[in-house]
């Protein structure tokens, strides 16, 4: 039964595996940034806990060995705990319950990582945490969670803006944006650049999305781009109305949206409905712009890159030139 907070915990299990055949300084590094990443995600781990007598009344009846049991406030619950090696004790957590039920059954509680990780420097009678206990495991002790969490104090999350000149498929980012078309099966311009830098999976990815409305935007894998994702969105073909910033201004929104959903913190756009869809540079670029700078002021403190890819240096002139504009 898994929740949504733990889905995204793939990373950390990655990070972990590779830390266990690399006792390197990168592979803890690589470890401890996965955390962090998935910390600031608002990821949960599961903790195995055991509900004290006599509060069993409160169990369901139909609650069977391994159920995650959702904690009430009257219930007495005691977290396990594991000694280590050196005779010390250690907290358990698991990434996900498949990791869980690797080994010993248990009743658990989802618990927000951060929080969780804090509360352990606080007690006296355990010296870390001990991450998926029975397989590729991960010990990280008070000392280590210290530096982890106060790394992340210091990193105060920053939103940008950045331009570029040059080809999107080439960025290295998480994120590309695609200015598709409603089929999501490819086409000219950027969409068609887009699919031939992925390659035939990400089409394949795309026939099971069902197409996508103009102003909406659907996620997929980047498979042999740099870019990890692609977000697919589907600017509106210029007819003058007043629909069409509207729509325009969509695009961008909702591919942010989508990008901060899955933990992305640096997408890279181009000029969206500007080609064969006939925008007007003139006209895009300042609703662009605005949409943009709106959901960075409605999220201040999710850290976001936002690069703006100009496909020639006559496009980035005219960012500029907007920019100039605007702030004199």
């Amino acid at each position: 039964m898994n929740n949504k907070y733990t889905e995204g915990n793939i990373h950390i299990e990655a990070a972990i595996r590779r830390r266990a055949k690399e006792q390197t300084r990168d592979s803890l590094i690589e470890l401890l940034e996965a955390c962090e990443r998935r910390i600031n995600e608002g990821a949960s781990l599961l903790i195995p806990v055991e509900i004290a007598s006599p509060m069993d009344d409160f169990i369901p009846a139909d609650a069977k060995v391994g159920d995650i049991i959702s904690p009430k406030e009257d219930i007495h619950m005691i977290m396990r705990k594991v000694s280590l090696h050196d005779g010390g004790v250690g907290m358990v957590a698991f990434t996900t319950e498949e990791e869980a039920k690797k080994g010993e059954s248990s009743s658990m509680v989802s618990a927000d990582m951060g929080e969780f990780l804090k509360a352990v420097l606080t007690m006296d009678d355990v010296e870390g945490v001990v991450i998926n206990p029975w397989d590729d495991t991960f010990y990280m002790p008070k000392e280590l969670i210290s530096i982890l969490l106060d790394n992340m104090k210091e990193q105060k999350q920053e939103n940008h803006i950045f331009f570029e000149i040059g080809d999107i498929t080439k960025l290295d980012c998480d994120c590309i944006v695609n200015a598709a078309n409603e089929s999501l099966l490819g086409g000219g311009g950027v969409d068609g650049a887009i699919h031939r830098a992925a390659g035939p999976e990400l089409l394949k990815e795309c026939r099971k999305l069902g197409g996508c409305k103009t102003g909406a935007s659907k996620i997929t894998k980047g498979y042999n781009l740099r870019a990890e994702y692609v977000i697919h969105t589907v600017g509106p073909r210029y007819t003058g109305s007043d629909e069409d910033p509207k729509l325009l201004a969509s695009c961008y929104r909702s591919s942010l949206e989508l990008a901060k959903a899955h933990g992305i913190h640096s997408i890279a756009f181009p000029a969206i409905s500007t080609g064969v869809y006939g925008y007007p540079i003139k006209k895009a670029i300042p609703v662009a712009l605005n949409a943009i700078t709106k959901w960075l002021s409605e999220n201040p403190d999710y850290g976001m890159a936002v690069i703006i890819c100009c496909f020639d240096q006559k496009m980035y002139d005219r960012y500029q030139e907007y920019i100039k504009i605007v702030t004199e």
